[in-house]
């Protein structure tokens, strides 16, 4: 079920330290305690975004995105962000720009790595850093949920644009991290809004339907000063992936003249 942001939260992990238009609200809206369980909310956002159980059941997939970036005055850049998931735990996502990887982010269940192409390196992660990594990989799983993934989280009810929202706040088990905090549509359970406070807005403008699953076809992020927009370009459930894809490059080094 978390497939719809895994993406921008590992580009904002790689990238800040951590999930479409949008803009940030200038007060908080009303919150009221939910008149559902988060069981029960989370099980019928499962049934709204897999209808048929075939994401829940698949054995890997492969989606990839279009990013289109904006900052300030300067133009438009675009990159191409694939993310390949294979049971039960093995996860990469890999940023390209001109049909060029520069960055992924890998994780074949026991280790973790950042790999910078363009700079041949590649950085194994370590201790708290990992652990971290480790919570944003588990929301790319198809079988995990809120309630395994965080610490705690509260539910609420509340009101964006004037309409009715479930409102979760989830809470990780590092004290310095900031929440999660999810608004999924009280009329047809799917994710409309992903805040990581205070810089992260992500926002879900349109879903689609692929291979049999409903997932969000064009967010836009808003992250600092820059926007982001994401569209989806290929989604493909159980690719034959090869385990050595969880497994950083090995960079040689330059020969000498």
């Amino acid at each position: 079920m978390k497939i719809f942001r895994i993406t921008v939260l590992l580009t904002c992990a790689a990238c800040a330290g951590l999930f479409s238009g949008c803009q940030v609200l200038p007060s908080a809206p009303e919150e009221r305690p939910a008149n559902i369980s988060l069981a029960i909310l989370e099980n019928k956002m499962r049934k709204a975004m897999d209808p048929e159980g075939l994401y829940r059941e698949s054995k890997s997939y492969v989606q990839k995105q279009m990013l289109m970036v904006e900052k300030d005055w300067e133009d438009e850049k675009n990159y191409i962000v694939e993310v390949k998931y294979k049971r039960p735990d093995k996860l990469k996502m890999t940023t390209m720009e001109d049909n060029h990887p520069t960055t992924s982010i890998i994780f074949n269940g026991k280790n973790a790595w950042i790999v910078y192409y363009n700079d041949r390196k590649r950085v194994l992660l370590q201790g708290e850093q990992l652990e971290k990594m480790k919570v944003l990989f588990a929301l790319g799983r198809p079988d995990n949920t809120y309630q395994n993934i965080f610490k705690e989280v509260k539910l609420f009810e509340t009101e964006l644009d004037g309409r009715p929202y479930y409102k979760l706040i989830c809470n990780s088990k590092f004290k310095d991290q900031p929440p999660f905090v999810v608004y999924v549509g009280m009329n047809n359970f799917l994710t409309k809004r992903i805040e990581i406070p205070p810089q992260v807005t992500s926002v879900i403008d349109r879903y689609g339907i692929y291979d049999g699953v409903i997932i969000p076809e064009q967010t836009t992020e808003i992250v600092g000063d820059s926007r982001k927009r994401y569209e989806i370009i290929m989604y493909k459930l159980n690719v034959d992936i090869d385990d050595e894809e969880f497994f950083p490059p090995i960079f040689k080094e330059p020969e000498e003249e």
